[in-house]
């Protein structure tokens, strides 16, 4: 049975944009004679897909190798009722409300994970 979101995700994705492209430009069709592919041919594409995801466009790329600013602490770095704690007092310690609240979500989020009272 196929899972809805996937299918939701597929045709978001990888048909629409296909046939919006198609459309656009009817010289991208494949001929009949391309549509069978060897059990080979599959393999390939499917570990190519595999190895690694799409290239990120050039502005969420600048983001994600941008360097640390020192305020980038995950739910699964905070292990343990001693590391969270710190955290919340450092968030405390920059007055800043929106940064201190947001702190107070990512450690219920951390306790939550890693079930801590």
């Amino acid at each position: 049975m196929i899972d809805p979101k996937n299918l939701a995700t597929w045709l978001h994705e990888k048909a629409g944009p296909a046939h919006d492209a198609l459309k656009a430009d009817p010289a991208r069709a494949v001929s009949a004679d391309r549509l069978r592919y060897t059990l080979d041919e599959l393999q390939a594409e499917a570990e190519a897909e595999a190895s690694g995801p799409c290239p990120l466009p050039p502005e969420q790329r600048e983001w994600v190798d941008a360097p640390a600013v020192g305020r980038e602490l995950l739910p699964e770095d905070l292990q343990t009722v001693e590391a969270i704690a710190a955290f919340l007092v450092d968030a405390e310690a920059t007055a800043d409300p929106a940064y201190i609240e947001h702190a107070r979500e990512v450690a219920a989020r951390a306790r939550a994970m890693h079930g801590i009272k």
